[in-house]
């Protein structure tokens, strides 16, 4: 009787310790499952906090580029509108600037430029300023010298007359350099020459052969 008690005893306190056995080994695992899950979201958390730091910083040196990129432009356009219009380098007012330009344009179109007696003063007294005034305008706008400027002119005027006036091709050179404002035919074909790297009667043949053709 007394080996059956403690065979029973025995039994009972290896299930208690199985027991308590089972109950620390799954607290243990679920302290282990917390701190590990514990851990993943702290890592989580770094990794999402840095993330958008770097979101930010990335956003803000975008920022600074497209700014700067805005300034260069707005730099780039200043220097453009610089260019675009061209400033004098005598004080002239605005005024003034304007009414001589609108003459100038006219002076252009109207081809008052083929007359023989046309000089800087001439012009300038036509256009009721000073030779100074005209001088520094046409060499603002124009980019040239007066005299230059003249020469081109009535150059191009006898070009434009070659080119697209196929009766005036058989013109002489004499006639071209009187029709155009020169008085002297050498000094015509001079200019010519130097303005078209052609004299005249080689462009003249050169036209004639691209009509024959």
């Amino acid at each position: 009787m007394d080996t059956w008690l403690i065979v029973l005893i025995v039994i009972s306190c290896v299930i208690v310790l199985g027991i308590i056995y089972y109950f620390v080994t799954k607290k243990s695992n679920q302290t282990e499952q917390n701190h590990s899950e514990t851990v993943n979201n702290t890592n989580n958390k770094t990794e999402a906090s840095t993330d958008n730091f770097s979101n930010f910083v990335k956003t803000e040196e975008d920022k600074k580029v497209q700014t700067l990129t805005q300034k260069n432009s707005i730099t780039i356009s200043n220097q453009e509108i610089i260019i675009e219009e061209p400033q004098l380098s005598i004080n002239i007012s605005s005024k003034t600037e304007k009414i001589l330009l609108r003459k100038l344009e006219l002076f252009e179109k109207n081809k008052g430029f083929i007359k023989k007696d046309i000089n800087l003063s001439s012009l300038a007294k036509q256009f009721e300023t000073n030779t100074k005034y005209l001088s520094e305008i046409i060499k603002t706008h124009r980019q040239k010298q007066f005299n230059n400027y003249l020469n081109e002119l009535r150059v191009n005027y006898i070009v434009d007359r070659l080119q697209n006036e196929p009766k005036y091709i058989n013109t002489k050179i004499s006639y071209l350099a009187s029709d155009c404002g020169f008085t002297s035919h050498s000094t015509f074909t001079t200019i010519f020459t130097q303005i078209t790297n052609e004299s005249p009667s080689i462009f003249m043949k050169r036209i004639k052969e691209e009509r024959t053709n």
